[in-house]
């Protein structure tokens, strides 16, 4: 069991704004592993140990205040029915991602995309905190001194969420739901072939996303191969911008071009007043289509998937 914070830790740790790791370790009286008391702290279970890019973490039991540092787990845990006790802005917003809706409401912000904010994430008293895999070192040695923190080694777009649901003790119930949306993908093609590629318009130029990314993914599972300039990025999340004369190295059979937001119509309007867009096969044959740029490329998780593959339904039985 979790050792307990003294009287004087604990007034400490609220009073401190920028707290160092040294000050923190001490206080929560256990190693980066393991949380302070409180009487809302994870329910008594049986242990595990959860890989992670820093290590071994150890939690014992279900967690029941979650902290939610990026998109990917926000979405996981509201899959799972847990409503975080903190969770940070999207991309390019300044809260929760609106393709959440009603279900992230409420739920305080603890963090901007770049820094967690300490002071809040104390005061939330999280038994977990789950983050994104490119959580930098430092980051990580000041909020695994407030609760074991969970950051996904670098992987495909499903290792991460299968960490998180490790980590919160929910594995099996994740899997069937991903596995269900998986199956739910294959059919969305209903036999579809040829390739599709996932294009962000931006004022620089267009960017395509990587193909290992989840709404690529989801459009391998319904038939349509990716194009060749998505599968060799390597690690990189995206292309560079393309000149408009380059557009062909994306010109697959499906576009599905998208902004940052949830404005995918006005992305789709605005590619289509330059004449090399129009060029285009698919454009031509009328197989472009404008998506929630947020969901699309920015975005992973159960909820994600579903809207994605929803996406690809319309699209494939126009």
């Amino acid at each position: 069991m979790p050792r307990s914070r003294s009287p004087l830790c604990s007034a400490a740790l609220a009073l401190v704004a920028a707290p160092l790791v040294m000050t923190l370790a001490a206080c929560s009286g256990s190693d980066s592993g393991t949380p302070g008391d409180s009487t809302e702290k994870a329910a008594v279970g049986t242990g595990r140990t959860v890989q992670t890019a820093f290590g071994e973490v150890k939690i014992d039991g279900t967690p029941k205040k979650v902290v939610t540092l990026n998109d990917a787990s926000l979405d996981t845990a509201l899959s799972l029915g847990i409503t975080p006790v903190g969770t940070s802005a999207a991309r390019g917003a300044e809260g929760a991602p609106a393709y959440l809706g009603e279900r992230a409401e409420g739920i305080p912000l603890v963090a901007t995309v770049r820094e967690p904010n300490t002071e809040a994430i104390l005061k939330a008293e999280p038994d977990i905190i789950l983050t994104g895999a490119d959580l930098e070192k430092s980051q990580y040695e000041t909020l695994s001194a407030i609760a074991p923190t969970i950051v996904p080694a670098a992987g495909d777009w499903r290792s991460g969420l299968d960490t998180y649901g490790e980590a919160l003790g929910k594995a099996d119930e994740l899997d069937k739901k991903i596995d269900a949306l998986l199956d739910r993908a294959r059919k969305a093609g209903d036999g579809a072939e040829g390739t599709g590629v996932v294009m962000r318009w931006m004022p620089g130029g267009p960017i395509v996303m990587n193909a290992a990314n989840m709404p690529t993914a989801m459009l391998r599972e319904a038939g349509l191969a990716p194009m060749p300039i998505a599968e060799d990025l390597g690690a990189q999340p995206h292309s560079d911008p393309l000149s408009l004369e380059n557009l062909t190295k994306a010109d697959a059979d499906h576009v599905f071009i998208a902004t940052l937001n949830a404005e995918g119509d006005k992305a789709l309007e605005a590619a289509r007043s330059e004449k090399a867009f129009t060029r285009m096969n698919a454009v031509r044959a009328g197989q472009d289509h404008g998506v929630d740029g947020q969901v699309w490329s920015s975005s992973n998780g159960p909820n994600a998937m579903e809207q994605v593959i929803t996406d690809i339904e319309k699209a494939l039985t126009k």
